[in-house]
């Protein structure tokens, strides 16, 4: 016998990915309260281990509202994950994705629900930049350059033609999270764009008009690190169709490349001032150099949402510099071999091919055990990578 319903399905699912907003949080909620009051909706929030107690914030609101839900994540970071995990946890049909930060204005998002409800589009975006006054609460010159030329870039590149791809602020039926999904980089700043460039076919998209209000409490996930990430996403998604390489890897591969310039940068100098008696002091000198730039910039850009820090920081190096060392030895193994077998071949050949082996050696090894979910002996401290749903 089936159950009466004792309440409407849920019609919404409003996801808020958040990092140290726990004074945004009530006002939140009785916002939305007051908008949504004629859709049935539920709210989650999808917290990265805020320090200031936001989950603590949101776990005893939720006591008092069951529409109110929790998505605790430990030792990772990361807007676009964040949304897609709040997206792919929501019981609703469609998903409406904003700011924890009281910037977005929740007025718009009935009109933008219905649009999607009743079939008029897959997508719709607010755009700050519908209205002359749009844009106001953006808090530098340096972030209205970055969102000005993102917009245009973003626009030329992948062919499309919206005033404001880079929103934060969207609502979106689930299914086209889901289709996008196969498709979605690892990194990337921007998942608005990154959905609709990824979904299969391409959903339609309409855009409202909102003000961008200025930031109340908590943090801006636009950081220095935006435009890096940026760059790599549009090498990725322009070279997948026929090199389907993840974004972390080419940062990983790009960064050390750098790392071989570094090594150079340290080498030359120091032969000049030892000599040749003293190559071998030089060489491991400049190895060492080398190996510690290239883990201290991946691990704060490649891996900025699995950043090792304190001790961790300093068991990483070690670990790292391990497994790079049985990487020069394939590097070495393979270049010997190859230029043994085919002498005719240039040596640039031989040499390639024995970068190759390093840098796809490096990279698997390390993001497994340096920066990855493997669990590590327990001096280390270092524990799996947990979703934690309340």
């Amino acid at each position: 016998m089936a159950l009466a319903k004792t309440e409407a399905a849920t019609e919404l699912t409003v996801v808020v990915p958040t990092y140290n907003e726990s004074k945004n949080i009530p006002e939140m909620v009785r916002r939305l309260n007051e908008t949504l009051k004629d859709i049935s909706w539920e709210l989650i929030f999808v917290d990265d281990s805020s320090p200031d107690g936001t989950a603590d914030v949101v776990r005893s609101v939720a006591r008092e509202d069951h529409r109110i839900r929790l998505i605790s994540r430990h030792n990772r970071r990361g807007l676009a994950s964040a949304v897609v995990e709040g997206a792919l946890a929501a019981s609703a049909d469609v998903v409406a994705v904003m700011d924890g930060d009281l910037q977005h204005d929740e007025s718009v998002l009935p009109d933008m629900f219905y649009k999607v409800r009743d079939g008029e589009a897959d997508v719709v975006s607010a755009s700050r930049f519908l209205r002359e006054d749009g844009a106001d609460g953006l808090s530098s010159q340096t972030r209205v350059a970055i969102s000005n030329n993102g917009i245009k870039l973003s626009n030329f590149v992948f062919n499309l033609k919206m005033t404001d791809p880079l929103t934060g602020f969207f609502v979106v039926r689930r299914d086209v999270v889901r289709r996008a999904l196969p498709e979605l980089s690892e990194l990337g700043f921007k998942v608005l764009m990154d959905i609709i460039i990824s979904a299969k076919p391409r959903p339609r998209v309409e855009e409202v008009p909102f003000k961008f209000r200025e930031r109340q409490h908590g943090e801006s996930k636009l950081d220095n690190k935006v435009m890096y990430e940026f760059f790599l996403f549009f090498i990725e998604k322009k070279i997948s169709a026929f090199l389907p390489l993840p974004a972390r890897f080419l940062s990983f591969a790009f960064i050390n490349s750098i790392g071989i310039l570094v090594h150079l940068a340290v080498l030359f100098p120091m032969l000049a001032l030892l000599g040749d008696d003293g190559f071998v002091s030089a060489q491991l000198t400049a190895t060492l150099v080398a190996m510690g730039f290239n883990y201290t910039v991946n691990n704060m850009v490649t891996y900025s949402d699995r950043q090792l820090k304190g001790a961790k920081f300093y068991a990483g190096f070690f670990i790292f510099a391990a497994l790079c060392s049985v990487g020069i030895l394939g590097n070495v193994g393979v270049a010997n071999a190859l230029h043994r077998d085919y002498p005719t071949l240039s040596v640039f050949v031989p040499a390639i091919a024995g970068a190759l082996i390093t840098v796809v050696w490096n990279y698997v090894a390390t993001g497994a055990f340096v920066w990855g979910r493997t669990k590590f002996p327990s001096v280390f401290r270092m524990r799996r990578n947990q979703s934690v749903q309340a």
